[in-house]
């Protein structure tokens, strides 16, 4: 599966990243909800601002 975009990329692996990270340390349904949400959002989040950081360097 490629994508032209690096982005789209980017966001589909911190969404199963952070979905099997749930499921390996959390136990309960609604903590593992919660803390693959969180992960997902600080990584992606995360990820855009490192490269807009970068961009600034060009």
């Amino acid at each position: 599966m490629i994508f032209k975009s690096h982005l789209i990329s980017m966001i589909i692996y911190a969404l199963l990243v952070s979905i099997v990270l749930a499921l390996i340390r959390r136990d309960n349904l609604r903590a593992q909800i919660k803390y693959a949400v969180s992960l997902f959002l600080i990584m992606t989040v995360g990820a855009v601002l490192f490269g807009w950081f970068m961009y600034l360097f060009l």
